[in-house]
């Protein structure tokens, strides 16, 4: 008796420690600027808008230091926070989702130019296959989750972008998760407008980490129910595609057999009788 196959993500292999080692690699190529020039880069934010009033330029500023976070630590929170404030809710939370979205676009765009077929053989094919067939189904929830999250939002564009995946697609999924920390920044800045005052302010700040986690709770929620939900007529379908056929039904039995014989055997019987009948009458 054969033993069950392992799926390939479930079983042991040499080949899973070269793929944590390639996003180790990764993680480490995105933290690196961060340990180098973090801090400077945190304390020069603020002076980047002084002596700013087109509104054009500042937008367009803003999106050019969200679209350059993919190699280099710009807090995206403190750009965020700007845009919305100095522009206004609406103009500001559409210059923050335009920059996210191009962000995105940067980091997929990177990633194509890693060797792909370099890396499936390091790591070896039936892995990578594997890995990149299940970052593709799952496509939606985790390149949604990681837009808000800084470091992952970063990953989740270069590994796309390095597993080739469909770009419309994902891009798709990207636009929509950065449109709605836009409006979650929009909303805060209209909050803090109508309400002013630096408590006000912190609070937002504070809570808006716990709404996006919340919405994301409830978007995975929705997912794996529509998932479940999927599945459910499928196995239906396939257990209604089957015909069951009982044993019970198909039966053979002597009685029948000597029944269906004997009817034969009589039947023979008859006509022999008949023609004897005839030649009986005929002419002397």
């Amino acid at each position: 008796m054969t033993p069950p196959r392992t799926h390939p993500l479930r079983r042991p292999h040499a080949s899973w420690w070269r793929m944590a080692g390639f996003l180790v690699l990764l993680l480490v190529a995105i933290l690196l600027p961060f340990a180098l020039w973090g801090e400077a880069l945190d304390r020069a934010a603020p002076t980047w808008w002084r002596g700013m009033d087109s509104e054009w330029l500042l937008a367009m500023l803003g999106i050019a230091l969200l679209v350059v976070d993919v190699g280099l630590p710009v807090p995206s929170s403190v750009v965020g926070v700007m845009l919305c404030w100095r522009l206004g809710p609406i103009w500001g939370g559409a210059s923050l989702a335009i920059g996210l979205t191009l962000a995105f676009v940067a980091g997929y765009c990177l990633g194509r130019m890693l060797p792909e077929a370099r890396l499936r053989r390091w790591v070896g094919s039936e892995v990578w296959d594997a890995a990149r067939a299940s970052a593709d189904h799952r496509a939606m929830w985790w390149i949604v989750i990681a837009r808000p999250l800084p470091v992952f939002a970063e990953l989740s564009a270069l590994l796309a972008g390095v597993w080739r995946l469909p770009f419309w697609r994902v891009l798709a999924h990207a636009a929509s998760s950065s449109c709605v920390v836009a409006a979650l920044y929009a909303l805060s800045a209209w909050w803090g407008r109508a309400q002013p005052g630096a408590g006000s302010t912190a609070l937002i700040l504070c809570a808006l980490p716990i709404i996006v986690w919340l919405l994301h709770r409830l978007w995975l929620r929705r997912i794996a129910a529509r998932m479940g939900d999927g599945m459910a007529p499928s196995k239906s379908a396939a257990s209604a595609s089957i015909p069951s056929v009982s044993v019970s039904s198909i039966s053979i039995s002597p009685a029948s057999i000597s029944s269906t014989s004997f009817s034969s055997t009589s039947a023979d019987r008859v006509s022999t009788r008949a023609a004897d009948a005839m030649q009986g009458e005929g002419p002397c």
